[in-house]
């Protein structure tokens, strides 16, 4: 594939003067040359749908005397948040922008998000004086500073965390939070502004399907319908801005990112599995409209990053929009996004019963087993210049779970291979012999970079893959590193508040006994697919799927021990399986009554 050299850097598509500072990318030649010249470092970290990270760019990085501040006193590193969130999770100082003061050993002296020109030169004058001033004394602080971060970090080369025993107290402490963070007059969590939280949804999803508390059925309408009705939906050409400023969803930040429209799109169609009559699927529908029309690239066979936010745009109807150019796509190809749009893909279309939308989902596979794989390594992103940045977590684990939804579509058999694969990836790059999952690989970075970190949201997301593949292949082992790393946060996981959902989500599927739903029977055979049909309807929160087709899938129908010659579904809880199942009705039974295992004194 022939290729165009992506710019170095990204700046507001609106006039400003920030591509005159000498900005250099992130990596040991910048903090050498900073060294070298005994400067500091300015960290820029911005992102390219950020909205004030371009005013940032036409005022504080325009000023001219900003401009010269940084040239001569400085050495200036821009990273984008997107394509290095292992920078953004060590340096980011609350948002974005951030703006961080750096010793040239990558150690930090100052920071803060958005900072106007005024507040800007004063920063830059006072710490470049500082440096100059009181150097030793600065470089002992900050390595003080760093030391004592090291310890909090590592205990003998592990992360220092306080393991303990999964219960379902932690499942309920992380409802409990949830519950008191509700908004019963807006729906949604925290007053504002107000974000969406699909991995919050989704717990309260699963919660429910566990429970059938009515109460959490009502908060989940209650901000599902407010989310779709608000200003923080476009009601125009589709899709999810990212989040509201106020409180009743009525005033967004106008930028669409593919990676919460794919989570929301998941958590819509999983919404219409189990609640079939309250019209989600017309979001689903329309979220997939905007996704295909907007960010799809025939060309990268991928979805796009992002839609850049343009306030007076997005207040016109269709006829003035269409006068328009649309606003900036960053065509950047994410792997961790473009994951989770394929679960989400596959997600819809069972839920929907349409095969068809499920179709890109396993282009998007292919796409990133072939070419976002280089030499065995997963990489994060691709401008155009070829894939960037090795085996992040974040990749690994969202492309290990969209790889056992393409198999448990029943159309993908092979994909149950590659997730295998992709496990061992991750446990033999990321896994911790202590317990746990780094969220990089061991790597010679500069700063705080080279000090890997266990981020409980994806590591709770690699744990609930290998939990599904261990119930998919029968294989403990991936049972057992998944249950290792999430005892790993038991002693930690209240300090995350909201963020620990996806945590308490994996925690309830490790405690769960595993379901496990097989159909065998010939392809395009009508009592086969009736029964499968009823198997992709079910919405138990661990459940696992085979579709098995004779031929096909005769070694795994061997390896599983289910006769080839008979139409039948089998409905396993744990090791315990029933009796062949040869109706629809009587599988819906089976599936009732397994329910039953949820029941808790």
């Amino acid at each position: 594939m022939t290729t165009t050299p992506a710019a170095p850097f990204r700046f507001s598509p609106r006039p400003n003067r920030a591509g005159e500072i000498a900005w250099r990318p992130w990596g040991d030649e910048a903090f050498a040359g900073a060294r070298g010249a005994s400067k500091p470092v300015l960290l820029g970290i911005s992102a390219v749908w950020c909205h004030w990270c371009h005013v940032m760019d036409e005022t504080s990085y325009s000023d001219p005397e900003v401009i010269r501040l940084i040239n001569e006193r400085y050495v200036a590193i821009r990273v984008d948040n997107d394509e290095r969130p292992d920078v953004n999770r060590r340096y980011n100082m609350g948002g974005w922008p951030s703006t961080v003061f750096l010793t040239p050993d990558g150690e930090i002296i100052h920071g803060g998000t958005y900072l106007p020109p005024e507040a800007m030169r004063s920063y830059l004058e006072q710490v470049a004086d500082l440096w100059r001033d009181k150097k030793d004394e600065l470089e002992r602080r900050v390595a003080e500073a760093r030391a004592h971060d090291q310890r909090l970090r590592l205990v003998n080369g592990a992360h220092a965390q306080q393991a303990g025993a999964l219960s379902w107290s932690i499942v309920d402490g992380v409802s409990a939070l949830v519950r008191g963070q509700y908004d019963p007059a807006y729906g949604g969590f925290g007053r504002e502004p107000k974000f969406p939280q699909p991995k919050l949804l989704r717990f309260l999803l699963d919660a429910h399907r566990r429970t059938g508390d009515a109460d959490i059925a009502g908060m989940l309408h209650t901000t599902l319908r407010a989310m779709a009705s608000g200003g923080m939906y476009d009601a125009v050409e589709g899709g999810f801005f990212r989040y509201a400023t106020t409180r009743h969803w009525a005033v967004p930040h106008f930028e669409k990112m593919l990676e919460d429209n794919a989570e929301l799109l998941a958590v819509y169609a999983e919404a219409h599995r189990t609640f079939p009559d309250a019209g989600y699927d017309r979001i689903v529908r329309d979220v997939i409209r905007w996704m295909d029309t907007v960010l799809w690239s025939g060309h990268d066979e991928a979805f796009a990053g992002s839609q850049d936010a343009d306030e007076h745009y997005y207040t016109l109807d269709a006829a003035g929009r269409a006068a328009l150019e649309i606003p900036f796509v960053d065509r950047t190809l994410y792997t961790s996004w473009n994951a989770l749009a394929a679960s989400a893909r596959f997600g819809s279309a069972s839920a929907l019963g349409d095969a068809a939308i499920g179709a890109r989902g396993a282009t998007i596979l292919r796409t990133l087993l072939g070419r976002m794989t280089v030499d065995g390594a997963l990489r994060h992103f691709d401008r155009g210049d070829g894939p960037q940045v090795p085996d992040l977590l974040t990749d690994l684990a969202a492309t290990l779970a969209a790889t056992l939804d393409a198999y448990e579509s029943g159309l993908h058999p092979d994909a149950l291979a590659s997730a295998t694969q992709l496990a061992a990836r991750m446990v033999e790059a990321l896994g911790d012999p202590a317990g746990g999952f780094w969220d990089a690989p061991e790597r010679d970075e500069p700063g705080r970079v080279s000090l890997r970190e266990k981020p409980i949201e994806e590591g709770a997301v690699a744990s609930d893959a290998l939990l599904r593949l261990s119930a998919l292949t029968g294989d403990a082992s991936w049972r057992a590193h998944a249950v290792k790393a999430l005892e790993g946060f038991v002693g930690e996981h209240r300090q995350w508040g909201q963020f620990a959902a996806a945590y308490g989500a994996a925690v309830a599927r490790a405690l769960s006994e595993p379901l496990t739903i097989v159909v065998v029977g010939p392809g395009g055979d009508a009592a086969a697919e009736g029964l499968w049909a009823r198997a992709l309807a079910c919405d138990d929160p661990a459940k696992s799927l085979h579709r098995l087709v004779p031929g096909r899938d005769a070694d795994r129908l061997a390896l599983l021990g289910y006769p080839a010659d008979r139409v039948a579904a089998y409905v396993c809880v744990g090791t315990v399986c029933s009796a062949p199942l040869a109706e629809q009705a009587t599988l819906d039974a089976e599936l009732e009554r397994t329910r039953e295992r949820f029941a808790r004194d």
